[in-house]
């Protein structure tokens, strides 16, 4: 008999559970369930207004009464730009303050928000804004580049605000350069003597490599479009000639065996003066037409003056511009320079869909369409590239062809006011008529208060929306079991788009305490964390316990007084959640943090963070691992049979959650809805809901509960919770791959992602990572990867998934690092 039979072949079936699992679900206790969790915030502030609530390494950034106060300001901005109650807000953040109050006053606006993590390739985070209809972005400067990239190539953004920085301008994606700075670095690389590079390829030298062949090609096709636009006995200028690639193609091409066309005279110009003498050079030794001028792009359009020129192009130029707003003044001089009929030709244009070169200028075809409907007459032609016409990358890019009207605005256009290139500043003034934001007249326990997204099997991420009521449930019952207080510093380590920190946000501010904030590439160096840990007073730690491994490996290897491990007293409580805690774990925290209380937490992201936990004051050797615990006030577990009954002590069964703690639904998938979360026949109370976790567990004779595993084609791996049907529906979607199967594999103590594809030929390792960058999370990215011609069958026909773990399970390359940001919850 297995496991699984056990319980659901007893005979007579009981319906009722026995009385030891029914005393630990009495669960039921009284709090402010009027209360929304903005209220648990403003409830700290009447007690610690002075008290620090933000912290970073340079001291305290906002009290409790500064972040109310700030809150409350930006609350009635959004309301005023058209943020309405109930509506979803996208939040793109990072680590810091102002991220921070940016989530609160989403809420104290009364919005839910959506957390979005910038980790996330763009497909992804599309994806969770189409689906959920987000209107509204709010962002970190640290990703304006990345914000204009989405939201301009998506419908549906009606605004975006902009956070504020900190100070000083704080660094940027799209940081500018000095002109001195980039005119030095292509007066290097326009230096070298091979082709491709001299010409701006081959510089990533893990990227595709170009022959001289292909490059000559790509050269080949600019010039077609400009001849196809010039008007013969006229003048061509290029803005960004480099090392003079497309200068030859045309004066190649317009000198031919056929002679039948002669272009007047070419202007090449570029940032780099080096570049421009060598070209000056070669173009009177060869007898070229050539003017060569140094200067940068905003200049170029000065040196049209008197001169008839009928086409000006910017080749493998805008991905190097410092933003859009420098793209339209460039465009708006040179419209207003050039004759009627004239063309300006952009070639080489990166959509961001592609995936390539982050951290680049890449346009989305959209933004061309806004762009050209701020010039009556402006012709837009945009060019897709065929298959197989260019080599490489540059087979997914674009051209642009835009043809001159008989006149221009007198001023550059502006973009429009919210938009993603003119975002709403956070810390701007109302606008006028605009009311002060006032305490609210009406909590709202019931509406949503955030949605967090998890892994989908068919592809599409589910959007678990949690209720202001779970959020209060939570916070009450964990600061009091806890004792979270005034005292208490929270090392902030998880990702906002992980529901660990929901707690950290909501939780340790309603408890009067404070958060200590590290910049996001701190997280990833436990170096950094030690840091944080020994010098600002750190008493309380919230992670997966892949994570705090990391860390505590770090630690205990640390120089310290004396030949002992060295010791961070400050540290009084460890929460661990969102995988299996390590027996180990216990002697490891009692031996650095001889003071803290080791907290294994459980639960789901469908059930409001956590709602069971079990202390641990030593480990029993007959434990195979930590417990799992017991609910959480007004939170009931259920294991159950096959048949819905319940199961006896010691019986293995289906984990079932209910209570307050659990989840409205998912708000994009009314069927998994109705499939996951059904009436709770054994509530005290009517009409509620019981979730179905996929987990099996068992109610032990010890009075707590065991976790015995997942139930589906679910896993946890560094505490993400992933879809292997998700991975397998990533990979599916590569040219070339017949069939993808993710698994599990298991080796020393850990899980990684492994992943096999059956693959037509010319399909790589390397290939299919290349193409899982653009299609998945990070954390979803398999850590092995093999490619074969069959997969292997297993005499009941099916995928022998035995065997592919084996053939997994020696690693090519090195193991995947553990990043601290990766901390998550049951996510």
């Amino acid at each position: 008999m297995t496991a699984r039979t056990a319980c659901s072949e007893r005979a007579p079936r009981a319906t009722g559970f026995p009385e030891p699992v029914a005393a630990a679900n009495r669960t039921g206790r009284a709090y402010d369930d009027a209360a929304d969790a903005v209220d648990l915030l403003d409830q700290a502030v009447r007690r610690h207004s002075a008290r620090p609530a933000l912290r970073t390494p340079d001291g305290v950034a906002l009290t409790h009464g500064e972040l109310a106060a700030g809150t409350r300001r930006m609350a009635a901005l959004l309301a005023a730009h058209g943020v309405r109650r109930g509506t979803p807000v996208g939040l793109l953040l990072d680590h810091r303050p102002e991220s921070v109050a940016a989530l609160i006053a989403t809420v104290r606006a009364g919005a839910y928000y959506v957390p979005l993590d910038p980790r996330w390739p763009d497909r992804r985070i599309a994806e969770v804004i189409t689906s959920l209809g987000i209107g509204t972005l709010v962002a970190a400067p640290a990703f304006d580049r990345r914000v204009t990239e989405l939201a301009t190539g998506l419908v549906g953004i009606d605004r975006v605000f902009r956070i504020p920085e900190a100070g000083a301008a704080a660094v940027t994606d799209d940081a500018r350069q000095t002109l001195a700075d980039v005119s030095e670095v292509w007066d290097g690389i326009t230096a070298s003597d091979d082709l491709c590079v001299a010409a701006g390829f081959n510089l990533d030298r893990a990227g595709h490599r170009f022959t001289a062949d292909e490059v000559r090609g790509y050269a080949a096709h600019v010039a077609r479009l400009v001849l196809d636009r010039y008007r013969p006995g006229t003048a061509v200028l290029e803005i960004g000639s480099g090392s003079g690639l497309i200068v030859d193609a045309l004066a190649s091409a317009a000198t031919g065996s056929t002679g039948t066309i002669e272009i007047a005279g070419i202007t090449a110009t570029d940032v780099s003066p080096a570049a421009m003498e060598r070209l000056a050079d070669r173009a009177r030794a060869q007898g070229l037409p050539v003017t060569a001028r140094a200067c940068p792009a905003h200049e170029a359009a000065a040196l049209l003056k008197d001169t008839d020129t009928s086409v000006v192009v910017l080749a493998s130029v805008t991905q190097y511009l410092p933003d859009l707003g420098y793209l339209r003044g460039v465009l708006h001089e040179l419209i207003g320079s050039l004759p009627p009929g004239a063309a300006i030709v952009v070639a080489d244009v990166i959509d961001p869909v592609s995936g390539q070169f982050p951290g680049s200028l890449r346009i989305p075809p959209a933004w061309w369409e806004g762009f050209v409907a701020q010039y009556p007459g402006l012709a837009l032609n945009l060019g897709r590239r065929a298959p197989g016409a260019l080599a490489g990358p540059l087979a997914e890019r674009y051209d642009i062809v835009l043809t001159v009207p008989a006149g221009r605005p007198a001023t550059t256009p502006a973009a429009r006011p919210g938009s993603a290139e003119a975002p709403y500043p956070l810390d701007a003034p109302l606008p006028a008529g605009a009311a002060p934001w006032s305490d609210r007249p009406l909590s709202r326990p019931d509406e949503l208060a955030y949605t967090i997204t998890t892994s989908g099997s068919t592809g599409v991420p589910k959007a678990v929306a949690i209720r202001h009521r779970s959020v209060v449930n939570l916070v009450d019952w964990f600061n009091r079991r806890h004792g979270i207080g005034p005292d208490d510093v929270m090392l902030q380590v998880a990702a906002f788009s992980f529901d660990l920190s929901v707690y950290d946000v909501f939780g340790v501010l309603a408890a009067g305490g404070s958060l200590l904030l590290l910049p996001d590439a701190d997280l990833g160096e436990p170096g950094r964390l030690l840091e944080a840990l020994t010098e600002y007073g750190v008493t309380l730690w919230n992670s997966a316990p892949a994570a705090f491994t990391a860390v505590l490996a770090f630690l205990e290897s640390a120089p310290g007084p004396g030949s002992g491990p060295v010791v961070r007293p400050a540290v009084r409580r460890v929460f661990l959640s969102g995988d299996w805690v390590p027996l180990t774990t216990y002697d490891a925290v009692a031996s650095v943090f001889p003071d803290a209380e080791l907290v294994a937490l459980g639960g789901a992201t469908e059930a409001c963070v956590w709602s069971n936990d079990f202390i641990v004051r030593g480990v029993d050797p007959e434990w195979k691992s930590v417990p799992y615990g017991l609910p959480m006030q007004n939170a009931r577990y259920y294991v159950l049979g096959a048949d819905g009954l319940p199961c006896g002590v010691d019986e293995p069964g289906d984990l079932w959650i209910a209570g307050d703690c659990v989840a409205v639904g998912y708000l994009n998938d009314a069927a998994l809805t109705a499939e996951r979360f059904v009436p709770d026949p054994w509530s005290p109370e009517p009409g509620t809901r019981m979730y179905r976790t996929g987990d099996r567990a068992r109610w032990t004779s010890h009075g707590w509960m065991e976790f015995l595993g997942r139930l589906d084609q679910q896993v946890k791996i560094r505490g993400y919770r992933i879809e292997l049907g998700e991975v397998e529906h990533g990979a599916g979607r590569m040219p070339g791959v017949a069939e993808a199967v993710a698994i599990p594999v298991r080796e020393a103590g850990s899980v990684e992602l492994g992943l096999a594809v059956r693959a037509a030929e010319g399909v790589t390792e390397r290939s299919v990572r290349d193409y899982l960058r653009t299609a998945l999370p990070e954390y979803m990215q398999p850590s092995r990867v093999r490619v074969v011609t069959s997969l292997p069958v297993s005499a009941t026909g099916k995928v022998d998934r035995a065997a592919l773990a084996g053939l997994l399970a020696t690693p090519r390359g090195g193991r995947r690092k553990v990043r601290v940001l990766a901390a998550g919850s049951g996510s």
